[in-house]
């Protein structure tokens, strides 16, 4: 595990969490070929109370720009935006305090930032099904032409971390597909 980059960790100890996430509805209707703007909209609201679980604290540990490092750009006005397009309504979300360890932190901006970067599939996806673009519903999906993947996994490579340090970042990141299960509970609650 020592000899492993953290990316490659973080991938490897994340990855059935990753699929478990991508199989439940309403996630995985994305993909679906008779998605329609009521299915990707209950999408958009998964995603938004992932988001707003997360962003303060990420916005808190990445937020600074003049750093020269990694930087959190904040992204869920680009999802409330969708909503609005969509005809939806912003849900109400409390977000939640800011995560007060910097490695878990690092391992929830990997779920956030590994989701833009499957934007960069989808949007060309949904732009063709649902007949949208980024400026009538697709703000989200199109985020990943920010470059934060990049910008992050380049960050990744600089950080040196102790064991103990890294398992915190694995933790953080099996923690942040826990929240967007837990959503997915709630949205199948609500569905039904």
């Amino acid at each position: 595990m020592e000899n492993l980059s953290l990316l490659a960790l973080l991938r490897q100890q994340t990855a059935a969490k990753h699929r478990q996430v991508e199989q439940q509805a309403p996630i995985s209707a994305l993909m679906s070929a008779d998605l329609d703007d009521d299915g990707y909209l209950d999408a958009l609201f998964v995603l938004h109370d992932f988001v707003a679980s997360a962003e303060r604290s990420l916005q808190h540990h990445f937020g600074d720009q003049s750093s020269g490092t990694y930087y959190y750009m904040p992204r869920l006005r680009e999802i409330i935006r969708d909503i609005h397009q969509l005809q939806g309504i912003t849900p109400t979300y409390q977000p939640a305090t800011v995560e007060p360890c910097f490695y878990r932190a690092i391992g929830i901006a990997y779920v956030i930032e590994g989701s833009t970067a499957g934007g960069k599939i989808l949007a060309k996806r949904l732009a063709r099904q649902l007949r949208r673009d980024r400026n009538s519903g697709l703000a989200y999906f199109n985020f990943h032409r920010r470059g934060t993947w990049s910008l992050f996994q380049r960050w990744l490579e600089t950080v040196q971390l102790n064991a103990s340090q890294r398992q915190r970042c694995i933790s953080g990141a099996m923690d942040g597909f826990d929240t967007l299960l837990a959503q997915h509970s709630i949205y199948q609650q609500q569905s039904c």
